[in-house]
């Protein structure tokens, strides 16, 4: 074999493991899944409730993200529960995320259409950090008890979305509230800032996630 062809054979050998990852981001739902493993890891059951999927399909799922090494699972009692392979794969999806919103004009059209529909007050990190440093502010996180116990911005109270409505009178009503949940492609935080200002209390949303937060106090913003 001539050095051009060892050449050539090491270069599409190269190409085709990295292909992999391509296959593995390359489904809407596994994207989501991806998305939902950032925030915590998840068994199957839990990961196939919450992106409105079939278990069956959810494994499915879940055995391309495996062969691309974009997951990792492990035993717990009964149940396999699944987390992202390693930090890295965490900033590939939020940078994935990141190229979408700037290179696919409709994620912007999408996002901006429900801002509009729910015509709430938003904040950026920038304005909020500064804001949850004060007494008469609640910073409000919306998420499943499991992944605020995973990790939250400090000083976050958790009242998961699913239990807002029976506990939003816990909240002190003369208090501002900043609301913030999976970040840019959840809807929920424009939705429990809705409900909140209906309620009576004077609420803000901050449509990032902790992941974004991090990157944020790290970049010493």
């Amino acid at each position: 074999m001539s050095s051009n062809d060892v050449a050539r054979d090491y270069k599409n050998s190269l190409y085709l493991e990295l292909s992999k990852i391509g296959k593995g981001v390359s489904s809407d739902k596994r994207l989501e899944i991806l998305d939902l493993l950032a925030q915590c890891s998840k068994s199957v059951d839990v990961l196939a409730r919450e992106s409105g999927m079939s278990v069956a399909n959810t494994s499915r799922h879940l055995k391309v993200l495996r062969e691309a090494h974009l997951v990792s699972c492990s035993k717990d009692g009964n149940f396999v529960v699944y987390s992202l392979a390693s930090d890295e794969v965490e900033r590939l999806f939020y940078l994935l995320r990141d190229v979408g919103e700037q290179q696919l004009s409709n994620m912007r059209v999408i996002q901006r259409d429900l801002d509009s529909s729910e015509a709430v007050r938003s904040l950026d990190l920038s304005t909020a950090s500064k804001l949850i440093e004060r007494d008469d502010v609640v910073l409000l996180d919306v998420r499943p008890v499991e992944e605020f116990s995973a990790g939250h911005i400090p000083g976050a109270v958790n009242i998961p979305m699913d239990s807002l409505v029976d506990e939003v009178d816990s909240l002190d009503a003369d208090k501002d509230v900043i609301v913030y949940c999976r970040g840019h492609l959840c809807a929920l935080t424009n939705q429990a800032t809705k409900l909140l200002n209906e309620r009576g209390h004077n609420a803000y949303s901050l449509n990032e996630s902790y992941f974004d937060w991090r990157q944020f106090v790290g970049q010493g913003i």
